[in-house]
């Protein structure tokens, strides 16, 4: 009984590691999309859409992904200011959505269909660091994502 306990423990322990999903959004089948950036943020210069879209463009590159011309799926990050009492918060989102047909009614809909956020105070922070720090998050957004696509796509 003890033997088949730990045979149990064992394999409830692997499987779980090996099963876990990096977000809850599956990226199956995504052959083209529109890549867009929009900074709604006082902190951060417009300059910086540009370097996020060439960043963009890379790891799409990579994935063999087509964005050329228009899609109805678009990959974007919303860049966006929260306040919480004397603290500013910059949000940085990376988002998927698309138009997609609900089961129960076949209406078209759009969706967000992948969604990851990271954040960070800006209070005390230099324009530079500001920027520096924002691309650093961009970076590991982009990653995470690219990892999940991969993973969902072998």
């Amino acid at each position: 009984m003890n033997r088949l306990f730990k045979k149990v423990l064992v394999l409830l322990v692997v499987s779980t590691l090996y099963l876990s999903a990096e977000t809850m959004f599956l990226l199956t089948k995504v052959p083209k999309m529109y890549l867009i950036v929009e900074n709604y943020s006082e902190k951060v210069s417009m300059d910086v859409k540009e370097e996020i879209l060439n960043d963009m463009k890379k790891m799409t590159d990579e994935l063999k992904i087509d964005t050329s011309g228009y899609s109805h799926r678009a990959l974007g990050f919303l860049i966006y200011d929260t306040s919480i009492d004397d603290m500013m918060i910059l949000n940085v989102d990376l988002i998927l959505g698309e138009e997609v047909k609900r089961i129960d009614d076949n209406e078209e809909v759009y969706a967000l269909t992948y969604e990851k956020r990271k954040q960070f105070s800006v209070n005390n922070k230099t324009e530079e660091e500001i920027h520096e720090e924002l691309l650093d998050h961009v970076y590991s957004l982009l990653s995470e994502f690219s990892e999940q696509y991969n993973g969902d796509n072998i």
